[in-house]
């Protein structure tokens, strides 16, 4: 299961942006409940609840993260040339969601205790103090 999840590419490409994502949502939600979900997961049901937590207020995080990075509230490690080019990067879809909680349907908690670490250990987001 962890390497599925950590090698192959169609798995690590929705991986890395479901992980953004998330860090995102830690820096500008400062929710750190829902990586708790994520990491005790003890089946599919509880995995779909924590991620529906997160996305259902995906379009809410993306603008307070572009509109924190405009007034430099955040700062990410990357150069960009419009702020509203963090929707893309901090962005998924569809295909990559499907993508973990088909892995997720193989053992949850592995694969949430991982994309919660991750998404904690993210260095790409962070809140200035």
């Amino acid at each position: 299961m962890l390497q599925k999840l950590l090698s192959d590419p169609d798995i690590a490409k929705s991986r890395e942006a479901v992980v953004r994502y998330l860090a995102a949502y830690r820096v500008v939600e400062q929710n750190l409940g829902l990586f708790d979900k994520l990491a005790r997961c003890r089946d599919l049901s509880e995995f779909t609840s924590a991620v529906y937590e997160a996305v259902r207020v995906k379009e809410r995080v993306l603008e307070k993260l572009v509109e924190g990075v405009r007034e430099g509230d955040y700062e990410v490690a990357f150069q960009y040339s419009d702020p509203r080019e963090l929707y893309r990067v901090f962005d998924f879809g569809q295909e990559h969601l499907a993508n973990i909680l088909k892995l997720a349907g193989e053992d949850p908690r592995t694969v949430g205790a991982v994309i919660a670490s991750m998404a904690l250990a993210y260095g790409g987001v962070r809140a200035r103090r």
